[in-house]
């Protein structure tokens, strides 16, 4: 039996979790034929895979949902829709638990502990599978195995709208072209790939503890610059996570906002801040004014790394993650410009068991101390539409449109009044 662990990961209301091989076990698997040892990776990729038709690459469309890379494929004969997550290697595809899951057929052999802490009252068991089939245009995967956890974790509420992760099952057999601007993932051969485009070439290796890395050179707000390397994470939806006080001693520059960066599975919050940091550079890529998450250090305690890089970032590039080579691709695309923006209300909000938004914090300054509310009022309904039916990701992208006019219904001790806001950049 394999302990999974988790970590923070990210800064939204929304409950999320990395899962972390810490014991790998030792599951049989068969390598595809045609690898060399010059472009052989590091382990064997997971079961089998055949690929379906006579031509060449292999593309199939996605989306982004919920900050997730997210695209549809059949498993077991049956159409899911899975998320794609580099955070951490792992072979097993992953499967949120719930009655739709059960129909799919999996044969459990087996369970596992997912959990976030060393007591065994922070571990969910979950059930495992084999002999499970997953088929793509043009490409069967066979004899996968997976993760499962119990519908009564919540975990399938927690990203409503998908069916599970997939990971290495991608990456280890196919060098692997998310393209942003048309939306597209192309799957290539190792052995046929050869790139010719003007993008910069990045070393992409493991760190030794499950997680795949970046170099990257940043310019902090004290003035100093570091190179560190980057922790990738695909499932993380902000663009850069920084855990304070370690090795470099990064902390959040003067101007940052407090602010809540999520919680575990366990619903156990993490606290930091979210300030501008002036630029980092990948591969010879400046990206100027980039938010990022800085890390209490006290929750920073249980980290392994310093900075974790998401998708909020790497989605401003063309990736061609190539495995087997140990490197990885990246060429701005369109959105490479886009400013970076956060809130700009001065509203921290929570859905509270009643069906509304509950106010845990007004930051000082903000069209929202302006307005009068208060950390403990309640939001009711936002430009006409009740509060509940907002998910966070819509109402971060809701709340971050400057100049924007947003119409609120407030409760406070009984007592409704309707409240106005105008947007204004606040870091």
């Amino acid at each position: 039996m394999s302990t999974l662990h988790n970590y923070f990961v990210k800064p939204s209301d929304v409950i999320a979790f990395w899962l972390i091989p810490v014991l790998i076990v030792a599951f049989p698997v068969l390598s595809p034929g045609g690898v060399t040892e010059s472009f052989a990776p590091q382990t064997d990729p997971p079961g089998e895979c055949r690929v379906l038709s006579e031509g060449g690459d292999i593309s199939f469309p996605f989306d982004i949902f919920r900050g997730d890379i997210r695209f549809q494929c059949e498993v077991n004969g049956h159409k899911v829709h899975m998320l794609l997550d580099d955070g951490y290697m792992w072979d097993e595809l992953l499967f949120w638990g719930s009655p739709r899951i059960d129909s799919l057929g999996f044969e459990y052999d087996g369970s596992i502990e997912v959990g976030g802490g060393s007591a065994d009252a922070d571990k969910i068991v979950s059930m495992t599978a084999s002999g499970i089939t997953v088929r793509l245009p043009d490409v069967e995967f066979t004899d996968q195995r997976a993760v499962i956890t119990p519908a009564s974790s919540g975990t399938s509420s927690m990203w409503s709208g998908s069916d599970g992760q997939i990971s290495a099952m991608l990456f280890k057999h196919f060098v692997v072209d998310i393209n942003f601007d048309n939306m597209m993932i192309t799957l290539i051969r190792p052995e046929s790939f050869e790139y010719h485009g003007e993008g910069a070439e990045v070393a992409w290796k493991p760190m030794g503890f499950g997680p795949w890395c970046i170099p990257a050179t940043l310019d902090l707000a004290d003035g100093r610059k570091i190179s560190l390397p980057l922790l990738m994470d695909l499932g993380y939806n902000d663009q850069l996570q920084l855990w304070s006080g370690k090795e470099n001693h990064i902390y959040p520059p003067e101007k940052a906002l407090p602010a809540g960066l999520g919680r575990n599975i366990q619903g156990i919050p993490t606290s930091g801040y979210v300030g501008r940091l002036p630029q980092i550079d990948i591969g010879g890529y400046e990206i100027k004014n980039l938010l990022a998450a800085y890390v209490s250090p006290e929750d920073s305690k249980q980290a392994t790394t310093e900075a974790m890089i998401g998708l909020g970032l790497l989605s401003r590039f063309n990736l061609i993650f190539d495995c087997s080579r140990q490197r990885l691709i990246i060429a701005p695309n369109s959105r490479f410009d886009d400013a970076f923006d956060y809130d700009m209300s001065g509203l921290s909000t929570r859905k509270s068991p009643d069906g509304f938004l509950a106010i845990v914090r007004v930051y000082d300054n903000s069209p929202a101390s302006d307005a009068g509310l208060m950390m403990g009022d309640t939001v009711i309904s936002i430009n006409g539409r009740p509060a509940i039916d907002f998910d966070s990701f819509e109402l971060d992208s809701l709340l971050q449109q400057e100049g924007k006019t947003i119409k609120l219904i407030a409760r406070r001790d009984g007592r409704e009044w309707e409240v106005s806001l105008i947007l204004r950049k606040l870091i």
